[in-house]
């Protein structure tokens, strides 16, 4: 059998039908094996980094591992973006990168390149994977295919990497006499060996104690796993307050009782960050690191009333300690949360005046983030979600428009919410919501803003070649405005690359939208939005431009150096000492 074709059936067996990626000299027979193979879909991008975010938004989209390559040097390095972004948010993707024959190689100390597009794959992506290795031995490809696929999804996941030579490519193998891989080869993860029937026992004789407790829940949760539908049934049985970081914004819809945001130290929900900086005695963090994005520069000011149990699988995330009344347990969150479900509680009381006081904070405060002018482009993705139908998968790109979707998209039950977080990398949302649309078999729906749309904008030909139900939100504010606000804030204006003075200039993208054969429409107020998302053909390709204000701002925002709840605009000093006080 030739190795290309035993490698894309050893992806096919384990459940990957969608290949992403695109086209090389030194990848062409991997690529050719994918194309021959009845059971798998070759789907090209237009640029590397395209099909990278592509298997990233699969991923993250259905919570399954996903695939992409790409040749080598110009295309592996194309692929780096993705891989990070996989590695930060703790994504399982396998890369597969072409590479040089094994025989081209000329074995002398410091040389730059051994041959025309040659790059040192497994050094560049070192730091930013969970394993990568060449193939340079054919009786070897067994082993490392089930070694990549393993350390992929086991554990804390993430990406790997496999740098396959072209005469590796072509290689007659039989698995037979291929060695195999031994998963105990490994040494044993510490998070593995943890006591979890005594993390629960402390959880479960902490809330006891506890007169207002919240549920913190991070990325370490799978939505829609067992240990996802466990947490939210127990929060429902003691009625606790649910709050999550800004990737984990989708393991609750909009409408969930226990629903109260999700925390960030510059732009979070202003109610969920007073109600963990100032209200909560008890916090129970499953799988959230706790990053200064999430707790401030300050974080020993942090929920600093309360006590905070950690559980993360990742020991070097819980050495990242946030104040003196800690106590962090190495282990996986989702196998803790199903001890505790296994647990009997109904002796408990129920928190009915504490999930009060958390609404009345809740109405309060959203009320008062509804009076100001700045927060129409809120509102604009309020009327973006409204006519978004249940199932789709939200891809945010990073910028102003990140914030608004975040805080403001009305998540329905059965919507995921895909964003790439730790990474940070524009022009992510366009691919992602391609491969999220192949990841949940559904509608897709990207909101970009008009500099991170022109990242990624060549992919637009993937969406209209294959017919895809992929809607694109441009948020056109005619400016980077994240940075924009920022150099209004610290730099007194001056707008490099930023805006039109600085030299920054964006399309007209309905225009755009055409020459690619994509149905487009443009917006500029609530009413032209449903009209757009009504005649547009929501089960075909659709682009809406939708222009924001070049003066718009990304509120509620925390200040540098001031504690995270009092967030700007301010509130009223008397409305926030009477929500202090409750």
């Amino acid at each position: 059998m030739k190795s290309s074709d035993y490698i894309v059936q050893f992806f096919a067996d384990r459940g990957i039908k969608d290949f992403f990626g695109y086209q090389g000299t030194m990848i062409a027979h991997f690529a050719d094996a994918v194309e021959r193979n009845a059971a798998v879909t070759n789907h090209c991008s237009y640029h590397e980094q395209g099909a990278a975010f592509a298997s990233v938004g699969y991923a993250k989209a259905s919570g399954r591992c996903a695939l992409a390559y790409a040749t080598s040097g110009p295309g592996a390095a194309n692929l780096v973006s993705g891989i990070a972004d996989a590695y930060f948010d703790s994504t399982p993707v396998v890369f597969i990168t072409g590479q040089l024959n094994t025989y081209e190689y000329l074995n002398i100390e410091g040389v730059r390149q051994n041959g025309f597009q040659e790059m040192d794959v497994v050094a560049t992506v070192g730091a930013i994977t969970k394993y990568a290795v060449k193939v340079e031995d054919e009786n070897d490809i067994r082993y490392i295919l089930e070694k990549a696929w393993y350390i992929a999804n086991e554990g804390r996941q993430g990406p790997v990497v496999i740098d396959l030579p072209m005469d590796m490519q072509r290689m007659d193998v039989e698995h037979s006499r291929m060695r195999g891989f031994d998963p105990s080869e490994l040494p044993e993860e510490p998070a593995a060996k943890a006591d979890t029937e005594a993390i629960a026992e402390d959880i479960l004789g902490s809330l006891r104690k506890a007169k207002a407790p919240v549920f913190l829940l991070g990325n370490g949760i799978i939505r829609g796993s067992e240990a996802h539908r466990s947490v939210m049934g127990l929060a429902g049985k003691l009625g606790i307050p649910v709050l999550t970081s800004m990737l984990a914004r989708d393991l609750l819809p909009h409408a969930h009782a226990l629903n109260f945001g999700h925390i960030g130290s510059a732009y979070g929900h202003r109610y969920a960050n007073l109600i963990i900086y100032k209200k909560a005695d008890l916090v129970i963090s499953l799988g959230c690191s706790l990053c200064k994005r999430q707790v401030s520069m300050y974080n020993e000011k942090f929920a600093e009333n309360a006590r905070i149990i950690r559980v993360d699988i990742d020991r070097h995330e819980l050495a990242r300690r946030i104040h003196r009344d800690e106590t962090g347990y190495l282990a996986d969150c989702n196998e803790v949360i199903n001890k505790l479900c296994q647990r009997d509680v109904s002796d408990f009381d129920r928190y009915e005046s504490w999930i009060e006081r958390c609404r009345t904070i809740k109405e309060k405060l959203e009320e008062f983030d509804r009076t100001y002018e700045e927060r129409e482009p809120n509102r604009f993705i309020e009327a973006v979600s409204m006519n978004t139908p249940d199932g789709t998968a939200v891809c945010a790109d990073v910028g102003q428009h990140q914030v608004w979707t975040s805080q403001s998209f009305l998540l329905k039950e059965n919507q995921t919410m895909i964003f790439s977080g730790g990474h940070g990398a524009m022009g992510f949302a366009l691919p992602a919501a391609i491969g999220a649309h192949y990841g949940v078999g559904d509608r897709a729906l990207a909101i970009c803003g008009d500099g991170a749309m022109q990242m990624n904008i060549q992919e637009l030909q993937w969406v209209c070649r294959e017919q895809l139900p992929v809607t694109i939100i441009v948020m056109n504010n005619s400016s980077l405005g994240l940075i924009r606000q920022q150099q209004d804030d610290m730099l007194e204006g001056r707008y490099a690359g930023a805006a039109p003075p600085g030299g920054y200039t964006a399309p007209d993208f309905c225009a755009v939208a055409e020459a690619y054969g994509i149905p487009s429409a443009k917006a500029a107020c609530r009413e032209e939005i449903d009209q757009a998302m009504e005649e547009l053909d929501v089960n075909g390709p659709r682009l809406i431009e939708i222009r924001v204000s070049d003066r718009s701002m990304a509120y509620p925002k925390t200040n540098f150096g001031e504690e995270m709840f009092d967030q700007r605009p301010y509130m009223p000093r008397g409305l926030l000492d009477e929500i202090l006080k409750l």
